[in-house]
């Protein structure tokens, strides 16, 4: 019996790397309907504000702030090949206020992201069956 070693390696490491598009292409469906949300959420009773005089930079609401900050970013040499949909940052931290209305956030609940994540089944489906994932519009982190 004739005995084949088969190195797979470079293999893998292929279909690693379209897997990974497929899945960032997926993620970006997400972050696209949940700006899209939260867009539609900020119309109305919400009024900007500044910092209070001599306050913080971070104390700053404004509309657009958290829309712009939601991105799908992926850690570059992630062995667990991590991909992230993040809302916020150090200036607007108040996504998970903003999501589940906790504490004394006087706006009450505007989710927008558990909303995404659960109308994209069929629209990510499509992407990772049909391999269309681009890899434009996402963030390499690290």
């Amino acid at each position: 019996m004739a005995r084949i070693n088969w190195n797979t390696e470079a293999f893998e490491r292929e279909c690693i790397h379209a897997t990974m598009d497929a899945l960032e292409a997926a993620a970006r469906i997400i972050r696209d309907d949940a700006k899209r949300i939260l867009r539609g959420k900020l119309k109305g009773n919400w009024s900007d504000r500044g910092p209070d005089k001599g306050g913080e930079y971070w104390t700053e609401r404004t509309k657009g702030a958290m829309v712009d900050t939601i991105r799908v970013a992926r850690k570059k040499g992630d062995p667990n090949r991590d991909v992230w949909i993040i809302a916020g940052n150090n200036k607007t931290w108040w996504a998970i206020q903003m999501e589940y209305g906790r504490g004394s956030w006087k706006g009450g609940a505007r989710s927008f992201m558990r909303p995404a994540m659960a109308k994209a089944p069929a629209a990510i489906k499509a992407v990772l069956e049909g391999g269309s994932g681009q890899t434009a519009g996402f963030e390499t982190v690290g």
